[in-house]
C-alpha cells in the first residue's frame, strides 16, 4: 500500500498581476501561471479596480506599490461591492511598507522566491473562494427573505442594506413608498431578518378597518387575545398607518414610548416589534393636523424608503422574469419568455402602480394565453391608456371583460364550470355573458357540450 499523502486540492481563481514596467509584469505573470492560476496583467490600480468590479478576481499581486493606503482604499471599495479579491503587496528591496489594516491585504517581503509567492497565492485564493461561497450562501438566504424584492439596481441594493440596518435593532420602523412599491414585502423582510420565520408576523390593515375594529384587533376582548400581545417576540405591522384616527395614533405613540399597553386594568410589557407603512407624506399631514406629531417623532427615528419602479427601471427585466416564473408555478405551465418587443413596451411605460401593477399585468397575460412567448400585443390592453408614454387607443372596460371571458372559456375547452371558477363568477352570470356575445345556449346546437355528445 502506498504511503504517499493525497495531493492538496488547489483552490481555483483568476489572479491579476500589477506592475509598472512591462518586463516586471511579464515576470510576475509567469510566476503566477507557474503556480497554477489564470492570470491577467495590468499597469495601474485603476485597471485593477475596473477588473474587480466587472469580473470575479480572487487575488491581485501588486509589485512595488507606492503606498499601502491606496491599496486599502481599493480593498474597501471591493468589500462594499461584495467582491472577494485579496491583495498581495510585493515591496522592492529596501522599500518599507506599513502593515495593512485590512485582513485582505498581505505584504510579502523579499526574498520573493517562487515557493513563497506560490504559498501566498494559495492562501489568498483560498480566502477569496471561502468569501465567495459565503456571499453566495447569504444571497440565497436573502433570496428567501427578500423574494418580493427582486432587482439589480443600486436602489434595490441600498434597500436591502437598509433592511439589514433596520434588523439590527428593535426600534419602530417606518416604511415609506408609493402604492404597489412593495412596502409589505419590506416589512416582511425586516421581520425575517430580525426575528426569523419562527416568530409571529401580524398585520393590521388600518385603511380597511373601522376604529372600533382596530381597537379590538389591538387589545382583544374577553374572548380573544389582541395582536399587541399575540405578536410578542415577533412583529406587528400597521399598514397605511395614516388611516388610524388621531386618538389611536396618539395612543400608539404612548404605547411605543412606554413599551407597555393597557390590558385587564393594568399594563402589559410591549414585546412586539412595531413596523408602520404609509404611502402618504406624514410631515404634510402633521402640518394639516391630520397626523399625530408625537407618533411621527416616534416613527421617524428609522425610515426605510422604497423608490418607485419608474426610478429603478434596471430592475424591470428581472422583476418581469420573476413574475413569469411565479405564474408558471401557479398555473402549472412552462415558464413564458418576454419577446424583445414586449420588454421594450414594458420599459417605455411609467408604471404608476409600481411592481404590483407589473405583477398584475403579467398575471393577466399568462392567464389568457399559454404560448411560449409573451408579446407586446398581449401586454398593451392591460396598460393604462392615459399613460403619457403611449398614444395607442385602449380597450373599453366592456371590451376587456369580453376578451378575458372568451380567452378563459377557450382555455378550458368550453367547460363553463371551470371557466366560472377561474373567473370567480357565478355560472349563471357566465352563461348570460356568453349569450350576450352570441354563443349558443348551453347544450344547444353548436355549443361545446353538444359537440362533445356528438363525438
Amino acid at each position: 500500500m502506498s504511503s504517499t499523502p493525497p495531493a492538496t486540492i488547489r483552490p481555483h481563481g483568476k489572479v491579476v498581476a500589477c506592475a509598472k514596467s512591462e518586463a516586471s509584469r511579464q515576470h510576475l505573470e509567469l510566476a503566477i501561471r507557474r503556480a497554477g492560476y489564470d492570470c491577467v496583467s495590468v499597469a495601474t490600480l485603476a485597471e485593477i479596480r475596473v477588473l474587480i468590479m466587472n469580473d470575479l478576481i480572487a487575488a491581485a499581486v501588486i509589485d512595488e506599490p507606492e503606498s499601502v493606503t491606496e491599496v486599502e482604499i481599493l480593498d474597501a471599495e471591493a468589500r462594499r461591492g461584495e467582491r472577494p479579491t485579496q491583495f498581495i503587496l510585493l515591496p522592492s528591496i529596501g522599500q518599507r511598507l506599513s502593515a495593512p489594516r485590512s485582513a485582505s491585504c498581505d505584504v510579502l517581503d523579499p526574498p520573493l522566491t517562487p515557493e513563497r509567492v506560490g504559498r501566498a497565492l494559495f492562501s489568498a485564493v483560498a480566502r477569496a473562494q471561502l468569501i465567495t461561497e459565503n456571499i453566495q450562501l447569504r444571497q440565497k438566504l436573502e433570496g428567501r427573505m427578500f423574494d418580493g424584492l427582486v432587482g439589480v439596481s443600486d436602489a434595490t441594493r441600498e434597500l436591502r442594506s437598509a433592511i439589514h440596518a433596520a434588523a439590527e435593532h428593535d426600534l419602530p420602523v417606518l416604511v415609506c413608498g408609493e402604492s404597489g412599491a412593495g412596502k409589505s414585502e419590506v416589512a416582511r423582510a425586516i421581520h425575517l431578518t430580525r426575528s426569523g420565520p419562527g416568530q409571529p408576523l401580524l398585520t393590521i390593515r388600518c385603511s380597511l378597518l373601522t376604529s372600533s375594529v382596530v381597537e379590538r384587533e389591538l387589545f382583544g376582548d374577553e374572548h380573544s387575545e389582541g395582536r399587541l400581545a399575540a405578536a410578542a417576540a415577533g412583529t406587528l405591522v400597521f399598514e397605511e398607518i395614516d388611516a388610524l384616527t388621531m386618538t389611536q395614533q396618539n395612543q400608539l405613540a404612548e404605547i411605543i414610548l412606554n413599551s407597555a399597553f393597557p390590558h385587564a386594568g393594568g399594563y402589559v410589557p410591549l414585546r412586539a416589534r412595531i413596523i408602520a407603512t404609509t404611502s402618504a407624506n406624514l410631515r404634510e399631514l402633521c402640518h394639516q393636523d391630520r397626523f399625530s406629531t408625537q407618533l411621527l417623532r416616534v416613527l421617524d427615528r428609522h425610515v426605510v424608503t422604497i423608490k418607485a419602479l419608474r426610478n429603478r427601471m434596471e430592475d424591470l427585466p428581472v422583476l418581469a422574469e420573476h413574475f413569469l416564473q411565479q405564474c408558471a408555478v401557479k398555473e402549472g405551465q412552462s415558464v413564458r419568455q418576454l419577446s424583445e418587443g414586449a420588454l421594450q413596451r414594458l420599459l417605455t411605460y411609467s408604471w404608476p402602480g409600481n411592481a404590483r401593477e407589473l405583477e398584475n399585468v403579467i398575471a393577466r397575460c399568462c392567464s389568457l394565453n399559454t404560448t411560449p412567448e409573451l408579446t407586446a400585443d398581449e401586454i398593451e390592453p392591460w396598460l393604462d391608456q392615459n399613460d403619457e408614454s403611449t398614444e395607442l387607443p385602449g380597450l373599453t372596460l366592456r371590451e376587456m371583460e369580453r376578451k378575458l371571458i372568451e380567452a378563459t372559456f377557450t382555455r378550458f375547452g368550453g367547460n363553463r364550470e371551470l371557466t366560472a371558477k377561474a373567473l370567480q363568477i357565478g355560472i349563471r352570470t357566465l352563461s348570460g355573458k356568453l349569450r350576450e356575445y352570441g354563443y349558443p345556449p348551453r347544450g344547444g346546437p353548436g355549443s361545446n357540450r353538444a359537440q362533445e355528445r356528438a363525438a
